[in-house]
């Protein structure tokens, strides 16, 4: 079966990267002229995406001539290929407005701070920094982070149960490793794709587990099989629930009937616009079985590579065991714990905060003005969900914003099961990395595509 790399992480979309692993194959003849395709359903779980992402990839290579569709028989390359420069995507439009939920803010980044602290650093010629250092990361980072998750979140934990790693990707990794390559993992479906795949590249078997109320289904984690469950509670990935607290209660109650791991992704926590949020498993955790994620770059920036980790007592030794190094430069480190020591980590989100909510404001009332649907209430984190209005299809939102120079993702991109057809019309718009006039274009920029 054709297969192709998709990385999630980078600023094409996995449509538009299958799209384009796709026509190189048909236009090689690799896949051979009137060849039947595979199906969405097998195509979508060899490669572990949606089957929405497939339809739409398949939707744009047909409407361009390169494949067609046979009713009750599926999908076929072209007998004869188009002519070069005759579709209207052979030349791709440039990104103006990118709407995605991987964007970041990155002009209000304290640099003039940064730098200083880095200087400092620098300055006080500390050799330790040039060493290997603790395979957890510095002593003295892992306090301040201690000291940090009880104020922000008032979880209380002890420093030398902290790990740091070099992004989620570095964390989730060992995590597979520590935990064992055996155990099975179930993921929140829809869920985050990114992580989805991650486990699958570290060799881990994964349980596409259904959502309940917004939250995982905890009576499907029981006939799963699964050993350990990576969900995101306080901000579900994709759909934006908080998980209440009788389904955090269930959720803690399997991991402990079971012996399971509960994977807790914390990301997005600093940043709620409305209301108080509920405390994180990790805080309601009494048998140890949570082991708590949150990462630095939405916070400060994606590029920094600075993640964390709270593992039970239980582990630490073991990781330890396996892990010479912390993967996060010592100089990195230093200055990190300078930063929060200081307290400018915590003005910093508190400015931030504040400017997303004027960008968050700035989409709803651009949303409603031009008419383009209705915007689901967002009381935490750094995306919105758009229900699309009007009559363009659903496979068509995302090629026809992409022609227009806006990028974006539909909802149904993020599961691996068929998602209902209320979720097809649905899209995410990450509002992180535009100001509010940009968002104004953006959007005006969509209505025009989609009218």
């Amino acid at each position: 079966m054709f297969t192709c790399v998709l990385d999630a992480a980078s600023r094409t979309t996995l449509t538009d990267q299958l799209y384009s692993a796709l026509r190189e194959e048909i236009m090689s003849g690799r896949i051979a002229a009137g060849e039947k395709m595979p199906s969405k359903r097998q195509l979508a779980e060899h490669l572990h995406v949606s089957t929405a992402t497939v339809e739409s990839a398949y939707g744009r290579l047909a409407s361009e001539g390169y494949c067609e569709s046979r009713p009750r028989s599926g999908m076929y390359a072209a007998a004869e290929l188009p002519q070069a420069g005759v579709t209207g995507y052979a030349k791709p439009v440039p990104i103006r407005w990118d709407f995605s939920t991987g964007a970041a803010d990155a002009e209000h980044f304290p640099f003039s701070t940064w730098a200083r602290l880095m200087r400092e650093v620098l300055s006080e010629q500390n050799t330790n920094l040039l060493l290997s250092g603790d395979p957890q990361g510095s002593p003295e980072l892992r306090r301040e982070i201690a000291g940090m998750m009880l104020r922000l979140r008032g979880i209380e934990v002890a420093p030398e149960c902290i790990v740091l790693g070099a992004g989620t990707e570095v964390l989730v990794t060992a995590l597979v490793s520590l935990l064992g390559r055996e155990k099975l993992f179930a993921v929140e479906d829809p869920g985050y794709s990114r992580v989805r795949r991650i486990l699958v590249a570290s060799g881990a078997r994964i349980a596409p587990t259904p959502l309940s109320g917004g939250a995982i289904d905890v009576r499907a984690l029981y006939t799963s099989g699964a050993g350990a469950a990576y969900v995101t509670p306080s901000h579900q990935f994709p759909l934006g629930a908080e998980m209440s607290a009788s389904q955090r209660t269930a959720l803690l109650h399997w991991a402990r009937e079971t012996g399971s791991y509960i994977l807790e992704d914390d990301y997005d926590s600093e940043f709620r616009f409305a209301g108080v949020s509920l405390p994180a498993l990790k805080a309601m955790d009494s048998s140890e079985q949570v082991i708590y994620m949150n990462t630095f770059a939405r916070t400060l920036a994606p590029g920094l590579r600075l993640s964390f980790m709270v593992l039970p007592h239980t582990l630490i030794g073991r990781y330890r065991a396996m892990h010479a190094a912390c993967s996060v430069p010592g100089f990195e480190q230093e200055t990190l714990r300078k930063f929060i020591a200081g307290g400018y980590l915590e003005r910093h989100v508190s400015r931030m905060r504040v400017i997303y909510r004027g960008r968050l404001q700035a989409l709803e009332r651009s949303a409603a003005q031009l008419g383009l649907g209705e915007v689901a209430p967002c009381g935490a984190g750094l995306y919105a969900l758009l229900h699309v209005g009007g009559k363009t299809p659903a496979q068509e939102l995302v090629p026809l914003a992409a022609r227009a120079g806006v990028r974006l993702t539909r909802l149904s991109d993020y599961g691996v099961m068929e998602t209902g057809k209320e979720l097809e019309r649905v899209v995410l718009l990450g509002f992180a990395g535009m100001d509010e006039e940009a968002i104004g274009e953006g959007l005006e920029a969509l209505r025009r595509a989609w009218i």
